[in-house]
C-alpha cells in the first residue's frame, strides 16, 4: 500500500511541476528560485529521478552557499575532505557546503540558541532525546517535511529509508528530520586500560559489582576511572532506558524495555535506584574516582582516555573502538581493551531516529539542502568521502563494500558526525589485514549483542510531544540544571537533602503536567500501535 501511494504521490507531483507550481513546506523558496534562475546566464539544472522511476529537473541554475552544523570537534583533515566534498556537490547541485561544529561540551546550551537567534543555517544533526530533536520542534525551529518534498528533492532517500523509520520521525503526524539508516544498538560500553586492568587484577569487567571494584582501584593508585558517574551503566542493569522526548535528554523518565508488559514511566526523582545510585556515586566520588571539577569540564568524552587522564570513556561500542584503536596507536603499552559491564543484559537496538538531520525552518534554501543531504545519504562518492576521509591518504578500497585504513590520525573513520546518514545499503566495513586482540574484542562484543537482542517494547519507538506544556517543560530543565549533574555525578554534601530539594524545585515547575501528558500520549501511542 506504502509504495503504490508513493507512485501516486510522485505522478501527482511531477503533474504539479509540469503546470510550475510544487506544493509542500517548501513551495515559496521553489518559486523564488526558479525565478532567480531566468536572470541567469548558465543554464545549470539537476535532474532528479523520482520515485516511479522517472526524472524530474529541477532547476539549480542559482548558485547558493550552504551552512551544516555537526555536533563534536572538527578534525584535523576536516576542512581537506570537505573540499573535495564541495567539488562534488558544486558539480552537481552548483552549491557549497560549510560546515560549523556545536562540541559536546556546548551543544546541550548553544544548540536552541542557533534557533532563538534565528542564525542563518541550513541543514543540522539532530536525535531524539539526546540531541534536541522533540525540543526543537517544539520550538519550532525544524522545517516539517512533506512526503512529497522528500521524493522530489531527495528520491534516493526515500526509497532507502524505511517506512517505521519516517513514522518514527513523526511528531503529531508530521516528519521532521530524515532519519538514518542502520541498526545501531542503544548500548554503552567502556574502553578501558588493559594494562591497568592486569594491575589491578581484574580479568574481566561484566558486571555492575566488578565494575565499581575497578573504579576503586582506580582511585586507590591515584588515577581517574572516568569523567564522571556511570549513570547509563546503572539504570541499564535494572533493564530501564531513557524515555524519549523527556526531560534531560529522556534521563529524567525512564521506562523498563527489558519488560514489554511494564507500561509504568519512572520518574527518578521517586525511584528508591536513583537515591541508591547516587549515594554510591558520592562514595566513589569521594574516594576520587573522578575529578571533583568534572562539572565545570569542557573535556570530549574521549580526552580522559587519550591523553591518560582517566582510565576508561564511556561510551557506544563503535566510538569507543575508534578511540581505543587510537590510544594504541599512540600508547602500545596501555593496551586498551572494552568491556561490557552489563554483558548478561539483552541489547536494544536504537530507534533510526537516534541519529539524523534537520532542516533549518528559516533556511532559505530548503530544497537544495535536502537534494544535498541525498548526496551525503546515497552517493558512494560522497559518503565514503564523509565516513572515511580521502582515498589514498586514509583509506583505500578492498573489493566493492570494504575499506582498509592507511592513517586515522587526521580524520577518523566515523568520526566527523557522519551518524546522520548513516546508510546501511552502502557503508563499507573495515578489512582488518593484521588483527589484534583489540580486534577480536571487538567483533566478539558485536557477535554477542546481534545474538542477544532485548524483545520489542511498546515505548521503544515512542517520543514525547512536550508542545502542550512548552513552558513546564523549559521549567524543569531550568531546574534541573541546579540539582541533576551533581547528583550523578555524586558531587553534593547530602545526598536525601539535594534529591528533596530538585524534587521540590521540579514540582515548582511544572514536573507533574509533564509527566501526566506524557501518560496520556504513550496511551494514545499504544492504542494506536494495537489497533495497526
Amino acid at each position: 500500500m506504502r509504495k503504490e501511494m508513493k507512485k501516486l504521490l510522485s505522478v501527482l507531483l511531477t503533474t504539479a511541476m509540469t503546470a510550475g507550481m510544487l506544493t509542500g513546506c517548501g513551495a515559496s523558496n521553489t518559486a523564488k528560485d526558479s525565478g532567480s534562475a531566468s536572470a541567469s546566464t548558465d543554464g545549470q539544472k539537476s535532474a532528479t529521478a523520482s520515485s516511479d522511476g522517472g526524472t524530474t529537473t529541477i532547476d539549480t541554475s542559482k548558485h547558493v552557499d550552504l551552512t551544516m552544523y555537526l555536533i563534536g570537534d572538527r578534525s584535523a583533515d576536516f576542512d581537506e575532505v570537505y573540499r573535495k566534498i564541495n567539488e562534488i556537490l558544486e558539480e552537481k547541485l552548483n552549491c557549497s557546503l560549510n560546515v560549523e561544529f556545536l562540541s559536546w561540551g556546548e551543544h546541550s546550551t548553544k544548540y536552541s540558541l542557533l534557533f532563538s537567534s534565528q542564525e542563518d543555517f541550513d541543514l543540522i544533526f539532530t536525535a531524539s532525546s539526546w540531541c534536541h530533536y522533540e525540543q526543537t520542534v517544539a520550538l519550532g525551529g525544524f522545517a516539517p517535511l512533506s512526503e512529497e518534498f522528500i521524493q522530489t528533492y531527495a528520491p534516493d532517500i526515500w526509497d532507502v529509508v524505511p517506512e517505521m523509520a519516517w513514522d518514527q520521525a513523526k511528531i503529531d503526524g508530521q516528519i521532521y528530520m530524515v532519519p538514518n539508516y542502520a541498526n545501531e544498538f542503544g548500548q554503552d560500553v567502556m574502553a578501558v586500560r588493559g594494562d591497568l586492568m592486569q594491575k589491578y587484577g581484574f580479568d574481566k569487567i561484566s558486571s555492575w559489582d566488578e565494575l565499581i571494584a575497578f573504579y576503586k582501584a582506580c582511585a586507590a593508585d591515584g588515577i581517574y576511572a572516568s569523567q564522571g558517574g556511570p549513570w547509563y551503566q546503572y539504570f541499564q542493569t535494572k533493564g530501564y532506558t531513557t524515555t524519549g522526548g523527556a526531560p534531560k535528554g529522556g534521563e529524567l523518565v525512564l521506562y523498563n524495555t527489558q519488560n514489554p508488559d511494564n507500561l509504568e514511566f519512572t520518574y527518578i526523582a521517586e525511584w528508591d535506584g536513583f537515591r541508591d545510585y547516587c549515594l554510591k556515586m558520592k562514595e566513589l566520588a569521594d574516594a576520587g574516582c573522578w575529578s571533583s571539577d568534572v562539572l565545570n569540564s569542557s573535556d570530549e568524552r574521549q580526552t580522559g582516555l587519550l591523553t591518560g587522564r582517566t582510565a576508561g570513556m564511556i561510551w557506544n561500542l563503535g566510538s569507543c573502538m575508534t578511540y581505543a584503536k587510537q590510544a594504541n596507536a599512540d600508547h602500545p603499552d596501555w593496551n586498551v581493551t572494552i568491556i561490557d559491564p552489563i554483558a548478561s543484559q539483552p541489547k536494544k537496538v536504537n530507534s533510526y531516529i537516534n541519529n539524523g538531520v534537520a532542516i533549518n525552518v528559516n533556511s532559505k534554501n530548503k530544497e537544495r539542502a535536502m537534494m544535498v543531504l541525498n548526496e551525503f545519504y546515497t552517493n558512494p562518492d560522497v559518503y565514503d568521502l564523509a565516513m572515511l576521509g580521502i582515498e589514498g591518504k586514509h583509506w583505500e578500497a578492498v573489493g566493492d563494500d570494504q575499506y582498509k585504513v592507511i592513517d586515522e590520525s587526521g580524520y577518523g573513520v566515523s568520526n566527523n558526525c557522519n551518524w546522520g546518514w548513516n546508510n546501511a545499503k552502502i557503508q563499507r566495513t573495515e578489512y582488518i589485514e593484521n588483527r589484534t586482540a583489540l580486534d577480536d574484542t571487538y567483533d566478539a562484543l558485536k557477535a554477542a549483542f546481534e545474538s542477544n537482542i532485548k524483545a520489542d517494547h511498546a515505548y521503544d519507538g515512542f517520543n514525547f510531544d512536550s508542545t502542550n506544556v512548552s513552558t513546564q517543560f523549559a521549567a524543569v530543565e531550568a531546574a534541573l540544571g541546579n540539582y541533576y549533574d551533581p547528583l550523578v555525578n555524586g558531587l553534593v554534601d547530602d545526598v536525601d537533602k539535594s534529591i528533596e530539594e530538585m524534587k521540590t524545585a521540579l514540582e515548582s515547575a511544572g514536573i507533574q503536567a509533564v509527566l501526566d501528558e506524557m501518560k496520556s500520549q504513550a496511551a494514545e501511542y499504544v492504542a494506536q500501535k494495537q489497533a495497526n
